[in-house]
């Protein structure tokens, strides 16, 4: 079992097809080139001396590099541990050390990181691979690496908002178990079709979610090291794209920009995750394009995809519609672990196949995550009575007013709905009587007379009043994590 068979598999018809587009540098690769450039970089990679089982880490922007020595690796029997591009040379070596990676491939210079790691770390520049790559000398074919189900093979590293980032641990089984959960709950793609990828390779969304579907169904995939709304409309346009996976900063961010709203109603499909979505701004999206906004909720410790909302409007915001059927069950339960009725609150717990192995050398924290078969998810939302599910939040970003529960999605939708915010975020805040209150940071249009006292009234009118804000701060851009998530542990401490 290999992640690489799917694309080794490709049958004569589809080999000419292309598979990667690099809308940065304009490299093209069909099935065929893709499999010889895998090929060379497998070949590069075990005349080091990297056996099954090392760990070798990426440090790549989005592009066709980053896919092809994720495939390298993975075809070797290595393990691929993904680093975020956006962490500096000061930040790499964290995930170098906690891993036990022997080798890193990197934008960076050589000079640049050697000074944080040991001496027995292997540094390879991209461009050493942009060399192997384009080399025309003859490459030993190699025999692809079978591992067994339960073996390591990719870790993703968690945002750390609570500690230390910690490595999730998948095999490629977990790869196989989302390609069936993509294909009763997501798209069923035709070779045709071109997915525009611009959700960061280096976490699950990019590298899973985007790469193991492309290469069953033989479809395309145009990668965009950032994303920017002007740029998203053209290429649309340019490469023919058919469906686009994003989060809701960049839809809410795309409907800003009229005069590209025809081009994006040219895709077969838009997906949304990582965070909850409004209903307005799922409405919105569907009024504009005349397309529905689908949405899913996932993590990496289920090798993403947990449940999809697929081809209708949400009833509610953070509607995440149903989980895969026979391949994974979801509850809700209170904090005792009991299953709670539907429509309470309580915490999503998951299980079934594509669960991860536990975290890399946390022994007490998978204990934690993982218990008697279960994935507790740390996040909170409730069950509907035809069995969708909606997500109300982390646990640990929920607002404890005087003992009462607040989800910041709910006051986050009745902020959005005024016609002069562009975005919202919701957090607690410290409160001598109350244990804690509801502070909002709010975006709002350019030119906007809003004041403080005009939106808490507007809110009062919409929400209990021990949900209102007790104070809202007008703010030009939010903290973002790389995959667009607001970072509101950040938010907190401005």
């Amino acid at each position: 079992m290999n992640y690489c068979d799917l694309l080794f598999d490709t049958q004569e018809q589809d080999l000419g097809r292309e598979i990667i587009i690099d809308g940065e540098s304009g490299k093209r690769l069909t099935f065929k080139e893709l499999q010889a450039e895998v090929m060379k970089v497998a070949n590069f990679l075990k005349s080091k001396g990297y056996e099954p089982g090392t760990v070798i880490a990426t440090h790549l922007y989005n592009g066709a590099e980053a896919a092809i020595v994720f495939l390298a690796i993975e075809y070797i029997g290595c393990v691929v541990c993904l680093v975020d591009p956006l962490f500096k040379a000061e930040e790499v070596p964290y995930y170098i050390k906690d891993s036990g990676s022997k080798c890193i491939v990197t934008y960076l210079e050589k000079e640049e990181i050697e000074g944080g790691l040991t001496s027995k770390v292997d540094v390879i520049n991209v461009s050493e691979i942009q060399e192997v790559c384009e080399k025309n000398d003859y490459q030993q074919t190699l025999p692809m690496y079978d591992f067994k189900e339960d073996e390591l093979a990719l870790l993703l590293y968690t945002s750390g908002s609570t500690s230390t980032p910690k490595g999730v641990m998948l095999t490629t089984g977990c790869f196989y178990t989302f390609l069936k959960k993509n294909h009763q709950s997501m798209y069923r793609y035709e070779p045709d079709d071109r997915i525009l990828c611009f959700v960061p390779f280096s976490h699950g969304f990019g590298s899973i979610s985007v790469l193991i579907p492309a290469l069953a169904y033989k479809a395309g995939i145009v990668f965009q090291k950032t994303f920017h709304p002007a740029k998203v409309a053209e290429i649309v346009l340019k490469e023919n794209i058919t469906h686009m996976l994003g989060v809701p900063t960049h839809y809410r961010q795309l409907l800003r920009f009229e005069p590209f709203i025809n081009n994006l109603g040219k895709l077969k499909a838009a997906f949304c995750s990582a965070a909850p979505i409004s209903s307005e701004v799922a409405n919105l999206w569907y009024e504009k394009t005349g397309i529905y906004l689908d949405e899913g909720y996932g993590m990496s410790e289920a090798t993403t995809l947990i449940a999809t909302r697929m081809s209708r409007l949400p009833s509610a915001s953070g509607d995440v519609g149903f989980p895969p059927e026979g391949i994974i069950s979801v509850d809700i339960v209170d904090d005792n672990g009991t299953v709670v009725e539907d429509g309470t609150i309580g915490e999503i717990r998951v299980t079934g196949q594509g669960l991860m192995l536990g975290y890399l050398n946390r022994p007490e924290e998978t204990k934690e995550r993982l218990r008697n078969g279960y994935l507790y998810t740390g996040d909170l939302g409730y069950r509907n009575p035809d069995g969708s599910f909606v997500v109300c939040g982390r646990k640990t970003e929920f607002i404890n007013v005087a003992g009462l529960k607040i989800s910041p999605v709910e006051v986050e939708t009745a902020l959005n709905s005024h016609s002069d915010v562009i975005d919202s975020a919701a957090v607690g805040v410290e409160d001598n009587v109350y244990g804690e209150v509801v502070k909002a940071f709010v975006i709002k249009k350019q030119n906007s007379s809003l004041t403080e006292r005009e939106l808490i009234k507007y809110v009062s009118e919409r929400l209990a009043n021990f949900k209102v804000p007790k104070y809202i701060s007008f703010v030009h851009e939010f903290p973002r994590n790389n995959l667009g998530k607001v970072d509101k542990k950040a938010l907190k401490n401005m």
